[in-house]
């Protein structure tokens, strides 16, 4: 769990999943650009066990897909 990929890889390889990445590369628009992939699932709730879990400093959570589905609730 200590390669570094970029945000296409990673949402090339998983698609419509929910994606945990740790120490994330941002852009200036706050963006995702790369990072650690830690975990990746079909189960948001499945992400957010394996951050409580692994207690990340430093991460982001994505749902690679679209459309976002129904009940999630999106912050910006």
């Amino acid at each position: 769990m200590s390669e570094v990929m970029t945000r296409s890889e990673i949402e090339a390889q998983f698609p419509d999943e929910w994606i945990l990445v740790i120490d994330p590369e941002t852009g200036p628009d706050l963006r995702v650009r790369s990072g650690v992939l830690a975990a990746h699932s079909k189960s948001r709730d499945e992400v957010y066990r394996i951050a409580i879990a692994i207690k990340p400093s430093r991460s982001a959570v994505w749902y690679n897909g679209n459309p976002v589905p129904v009940g999630t609730a999106l912050l910006l």
